[in-house]
């Protein structure tokens, strides 16, 4: 080691020496504290950063959970009618998140408020219908219904249900009349088939009723129903 070096050591060493070394580790000092500056920034972004993360917490918080798919639907649905009530569309899917959730009654009121606006649509009409068996209005439900097939007497959805409901009741007229539009203009539709060939067979018209079973069958091969109703007709599928 120097000279210089072992005077700066020395506890004895001159004053000027001493003076020297004051000034160089005051300098030194200096250069590792944070600038005023760059801490006023450093608080301003922790600042920042503290901010956004509680409004992340928060907003994790107030986020609304539900507990069913259905309670989901609806409150979409609901904000969407709310941002704008003239959209029927929107009202119509919240009826129907009302009625998948079993919630008829309400489904029902957002149904006639489409049909306030809109009396033939037939979404409105077939699932108010659809609703009002639910909650056993059958009277009620059969005349919506026929409301539908005044629209579109094809409507294959609202003559199916016409169709069971006239097949439990027996009367097979009423079958007829509601069902024959709505097959002839889609063939396949193999559930419609079959009403009406049960609706021929109970009227006593066998080789009708085998027609209208067969056809079932052609679209629908393993339907037990129509195989059911040609053996009561004795009769191979």
């Amino acid at each position: 080691m120097n000279s210089q070096d072992d005077s700066q050591l020395d506890p004895d060493a001159p004053d000027g020496d001493i003076a020297a070394d004051s000034q160089a580790a005051s300098q030194y000092d200096d250069r590792q504290l944070v600038p005023g500056w760059l801490a006023v920034l450093v608080v301003v972004l922790l600042l920042a950063v503290m901010g956004v993360g509680g409004y992340l917490v928060r907003g994790l918080v107030t986020t609304p959970r539900y507990e069913t798919p259905e309670e989901a639907e609806i409150s979409k649905w609901q904000e969407a009618v709310d941002e704008d009530p003239s959209d029927d569309g929107a009202r119509l899917s919240l009826g129907f998140a009302y009625q998948q959730a079993e919630r008829y009654d309400d489904a029902i009121a957002e149904y006639d408020r489409v049909l306030s606006s809109e009396p033939s649509d037939t979404a409105a009409l077939y699932n108010k219908g659809m609703s009002l068996f639910v909650l056993g209005r059958d009277e009620d439900a059969e005349e919506v219904l026929w409301k539908v097939m005044e629209v579109d007497d094809t409507h294959v959805l609202a003559a199916k249900a016409l169709g069971e409901y006239y097949a439990e009741r027996g009367q097979y007229r009423s079958l007829v009349r509601a069902v024959r539009p709505a097959v002839q203009m889609t063939e396949s539709a193999a559930d419609l088939q079959y009403l009406m060939g049960l609706a021929y067979e109970k009227l006593g018209r066998a080789d009708w009723s085998e027609a209208r079973y067969r056809l079932a069958l052609r679209y629908y091969p393993d339907m037990p129903e129509a195989k059911e109703g040609l053996a009561r007709l004795g009769v191979k599928p």
